[in-house]
């Protein structure tokens, strides 16, 4: 039986930038560098360089063990954002009473965009104030005073209005008027755990809805976005797959960030075995790779991560590695799972 370390050490997760989150969560999807590049605009040699410091931070070596540490550490789960550095609060403040009118609150820089949601606000009678103003608003008096709720609307926003719309703590709707890529407003509006994301073009069409559909603290986005993310996320079956005993000590070496060869000697079998082995393990999951196998086994439950504790550094008990690499040797899944 794995050796148990009785003490469980302090691990504080490391800091990273929100350009570094959005890097590793695009990375945890299967994504690589040149992809990672185009969906955030960025040089290929800019996201290489955001990968290696990444890595220190992390303290790995590779892609595989940045997405594993990653998950173990708790980054990559669904609703934490710390890490972004974004005052985004996980309830807004503003919850308003119900019934009274929803106070719209318009931002975004000066332009012809804004002045048409404007015109709509105005013409569908919606309270409305509108600031040009880039520092916190909380202590503004519509902020303090207004007893119904309020919705954040971001026409194209640059990077510079964000502060002063997480200061108000209401839902945020992004609306882009601008045609950039999909994926680009997708991970930029999750990331900033928006309220809505939607195309200028919708808007004129369904405003009222949308301010009452986000008002009462529903997510609302346009199905040009909405399509997207659906052909972007990876198709995984509705039942958990069942794997066998070396599918499972695969996944559990993937998980440990091994390469095909260090499995393969972990494993005493040949890197072809681990291959045809692998690619029947990325089939049952809907996987296009390692990193896209390990996120969606971790979703579904697969990896126990305590148990693989030792073999990369991860923040909980501690397991003898020789435990875990006889325990993989023999193909016993149900020693480290």
């Amino acid at each position: 039986m794995p050796v148990i370390d009785e003490k469980l050490p302090t691990i504080v997760a490391p800091s990273l930038t929100r350009r570094e989150m959005m890097v590793i969560v695009l990375m945890s999807a299967g994504h690589t560098a040149p992809e990672i590049a185009t969906l955030l605009e960025l040089r290929p040699r800019t996201v290489e360089n955001h990968k290696r410091r990444i890595y220190e931070k992390l303290g790995v070596g590779s892609q595989s063990q940045a997405v594993a540490k990653a998950i173990g550490l708790g980054l990559l789960q669904l609703g934490r954002m710390s890490t972004l550095d974004l005052p985004s609060p996980d309830r807004p403040q503003h919850a308003g009473e119900p019934g009274l009118p929803i106070l719209a609150v318009l931002m975004g820089p000066d332009g012809s965009a804004r002045d048409e949601v404007a015109q709509l606000l105005i013409s569908e009678r919606v309270p409305l104030v509108i600031t040009t103003k880039r520092e916190d608003l909380s202590c503004d008096h519509w902020a303090s005073c207004h007893r119904g709720r309020i919705v954040v609307l971001l026409v194209d926003p640059e990077p510079a209005d964000w502060s002063a719309a997480t200061s108000v703590s209401a839902h945020t709707v992004v609306i882009w008027s601008r045609d950039i890529p999909e994926q680009l407003a997708i991970t930029d509006a999750l990331a900033r755990k928006v309220s809505g994301l939607v195309a200028k073009a919708d808007v004129t069409t369904d405003f009222g809805p949308i301010l009452a559909t986000v008002a009462r603290g529903l997510l609302v986005m346009s199905w040009r976005y909405a399509e997207a993310l659906l052909s972007w996320a990876p198709t995984v079956s509705l039942t958990v797959p069942e794997l066998t005993a070396r599918e499972r000590g695969i996944l559990a070496s993937i998980a440990c960030g091994h390469s095909i060869r260090q499995t393969a000697r972990t494993l005493g079998i040949a890197t072809k075995t681990v291959e045809n082995i692998q690619g029947r393990l990325f089939r049952k999951l809907g996987a296009r790779n390692r990193m896209d196998a390990l996120t969606i086994a971790n979703s579904w439950g697969l990896i126990e991560w305590t148990a693989l504790a030792g073999s990369y550094n991860h923040p909980a008990r501690a397991f003898s590695q020789p435990s875990l690499e006889s325990a993989l040797s023999k193909g016993d899944a149900r020693r480290v799972f």
